[in-house]
């Protein structure tokens, strides 16, 4: 189940623990060892993948669940008969192999428990989930006896739960449409512009004076003849 890194049949919700809000559409697609892989949709139309063992002595099941978009895997344990009141806090242990019991608080709600652990933490659990052959499941504040659960399969079975949440990641990207750009303001409205004045028409250039024929030149005097000279005077 090495989902942080990165079938067909039959619908049978009941058999995995599957909450009413999980049952819109449950498909199990594999089958490993005691293990079934499966897929679904929440009533709210969100992609869920997981895993399950069911005993079919008894009726019990332990599914393990994780919802597209959340940031933790959810166990369920159910098993008919139980009458738990809704909203009841009971602390559940559970120890893969011989690796250190994980102490968790869960909540109990009619026939169901529910715990829930990070992606974080769900890397120590899956390596110890991988390698081990069973797991041992104790409701120590109850009168419930410890369950003994085979993990022949685990590893193939968590291999599928990554593979599913990869895809269901894939074509979540590819569906998701573009986000448009945002402000933290609002622009003001532009007014329009005014259209821009016609340019006035250029004045004709005012045509020059016709240029006449140069006047007459004032006819040049002949010198004025020199006046008559006085007479001689007679010799007295």
């Amino acid at each position: 189940m090495r989902f942080w890194h990165s079938g067909a049949v039959t619908v049978v919700a009941a058999a995995f623990a599957i909450t009413p809000a999980a049952r819109a559409d449950t498909t199990i697609y594999y089958h490993a060892g005691t293990w079934d892989a499966f897929e679904s949709t929440t009533a709210g139309g969100q992609p869920v993948c997981g895993i399950g063992s069911h005993n079919l002595a008894d009726g019990s099941s332990l599914a393990l669940r994780f919802q597209l978009g959340g940031t933790n895997v959810i166990f369920t344990a159910s098993k008919p008969g139980w009458q738990i009141p809704d909203g009841t806090t009971l602390p559940v242990v559970m120890q893969v192999g011989l690796s250190e019991p994980w102490t968790e608080q869960a909540t109990g709600s009619g026939d169901r428990v529910e715990w829930a652990l990070d992606t974080n933490t769900m890397q120590t659990f899956d390596a110890q989930f991988r390698s081990a052959s069973s797991m041992t499941l104790t409701f120590p504040s109850g009168t419930e006896p410890p369950w003994v659960i085979g993990l022949h399969g685990s590893s193939a079975i968590s291999t599928a739960m990554g593979r599913c949440i990869t895809d269901l990641r894939r074509r979540a990207n590819t569906a998701a449409p573009p986000q448009s750009t945002t402000e933290p303001f609002e622009a003001a409205p532009t007014a329009p512009s005014a259209p821009a004045n016609p340019a006035a028409p250029a004045n004709p250039a005012t045509p020059a004076a016709p240029t006449g024929p140069a006047p007459p030149a004032a006819p040049t005097s002949p010198a004025a003849p020199a006046g008559p000279g006085a007479p001689p005077r007679p010799d007295g």
